[in-house]
């Protein structure tokens, strides 16, 4: 029986549920357990494209008038002068990060992927924050691109939650919309606590915020929490040059939610504890798991969609045992078509046999591990500031453990913070940008068991080996 509001069962979205563990031991003290869920689209719903509604979000502070990392630019000297409170020393003839900002919302509003009925909304916020235009993508196009050319008349200081309240406001309208939110600055912002609390309104409306960060400026943890409350994704932009193509990427990835607040109720039975969860594909965030039920986001048409929960077990005796029972529900914004997932068991077995309890899924760990290149990632900083050494096995670490992934572009990003620290004894800032926020945008789809390897640390080698 569905409950109130859900219409009757139909095949809208493939859930796969496996652990890592069938077999556990039996009689052997507290374990972990950590399953995972793999979601796909049918072809039903992915033929069923939703209205898009977009917020661009773009930082006009001073600093964005400030050359493009990546685009060629020639300085020229001058007298000392200062801008909203930065003194310079020479002026340049190139393109500024505002320029390349403006010119990627251009081809953005210009693409073929937009439909005539999708809506965008630019937004501009320095010390304060102004919708410059608003319209459908279709009748209004002009609009948008006269409000691109006024970014040019603002400047002043960085309070961004300005820019994501007003976000919030213009995503409410349309609700049966895909929603997304394209947030761009290159500096801290100085209200963070109202950034966060913007950020839990709009996860309510299920928009995820896709924040870019430009230069050395910004916050990379905060961007990161403001995507994880939200499920979207952080970007480091080394080069600025990329930014429309990120733009075309996001518009694309936006038309293909097309199916949206998915919820998970996890029914554990007594002495099983729900610790974390995540999404671990296509890109990781941390999911509140002090909510229920667990709010997972939007899935995209296309690829899968994966996550992991991490739960704790208490000794159990031999015996076949059901630990909890997981049900899910969603929404099909095209179709204003709410369902449900049959709700399963999640079954295991404890076991005295040692070579059933040995056997682990290497696809699920897969995910997992990925999990802990992150927490790796986020350990080294940190060691980096009072013990390089320590750090630096970390690093390796971390490093190994991507190269068995299949991981090349964290491989690259890790291996220059080692050598950061062998020649400078610390990691640059930029370089602290780009792997942190590349170990949660840069995560790898496992493959089948042959495929994954088999030779990662288990969690308890990773703490002896980081001294954590």
């Amino acid at each position: 029986m569905l409950g109130k509001g859900y219409q009757e069962v139909r095949l809208v979205l493939q859930v796969t549920i496996k652990p890592h563990r069938t077999y556990l031991r039996a009689s052997a003290g507290p374990q972990k357990l950590f399953v995972m869920l793999k979601m796909l689209p049918s072809l039903e719903a992915a033929r069923a494209r939703p209205q898009v509604n977009l917020a661009v979000i773009i930082d006009t502070s001073g600093s964005m008038r400030e050359p493009a990392p990546g685009a060629n630019f020639q300085a020229i000297p001058t007298e000392p002068f200062t801008v909203d409170g930065k003194t310079y020393t020479a002026t340049f003839e190139g393109s500024t990060k505002l320029d390349v900002a403006m010119e990627a919302a251009r081809r953005l509003i210009d693409s073929p992927n937009l439909q005539p009925d999708d809506i965008v909304s630019l937004i501009q916020f320095d010390d304060g924050s102004q919708v410059v235009a608003r319209g459908r993508a279709g009748q209004d196009r002009a609009t948008l691109s006269d409000g691109i050319q006024r970014l040019t008349r603002f400047s002043g200081g960085t309070q961004m939650a300005k820019g994501l309240r007003n976000a919030e406001q213009v995503l409410r309208e349309e609700d049966n919309a895909a929603r997304k939110v394209l947030l761009l600055t290159d500096g801290r912002t100085i209200d963070e606590t109202e950034c966060r609390s913007a950020a839990g309104a709009l996860a309510e409306l299920r928009a995820p915020v896709v924040a870019l960060g430009v230069g050395e400026e910004y916050n990379e943890d905060l961007l990161s929490e403001i995507c994880s409350i939200t499920l979207g994704r952080p970007h480091d932009l080394r080069d600025v040059t990329v930014l429309p193509e990120i733009f075309e990427t996001e518009l694309g990835s936006t038309a293909n939610q097309v199916v949206s607040d998915v919820q998970l109720t996890a029914r554990t039975v007594r002495d099983v504890r729900l610790v974390s969860a995540m999404r671990a594909f296509p890109s990781l965030s941390d999911l509140d798991t002090s909510r229920e039920p667990l709010m997972l986001g939007n899935i995209e048409a296309g690829d899968h969609t994966v996550f992991i929960l991490e739960m704790d077990l208490p000794e159990r005796p031999p015996l076949r045992a059901r630990l909890a029972q997981l049900g899910i529900t969603y929404w099909v914004p095209a179709q204003q078509y709410r369902g449900e997932v049959t709700p399963q068991d999640l079954i295991v077995e404890f076991t005295d046999d040692e070579s059933l309890a040995s056997q682990v899924d290497s696809e699920v760990m897969g995910y997992v591990q990925q999990r802990n290149v992150d927490n790796l990632v986020r350990q080294a900083t940190e060691q980096a500031k009072q013990n390089p050494e320590q750090a630096s096995k970390t690093l390796q670490l971390a490093r190994s453990m991507t190269q068995r992934l299949g991981n090349h572009g964290m491989t690259v990003a890790l291996g220059k913070a080692e050598e950061e620290l062998k020649s400078q004894g610390t990691i640059s800032g930029g370089t602290v940008k780009t792997i942190k926020l590349g170990s949660r945008t840069q995560t790898m789809k496992v493959g089948g068991p042959d495929e994954t390897p088999q030779d990662l640390p288990s969690e308890e080698e990773i703490r002896r080996l980081t001294g954590a």
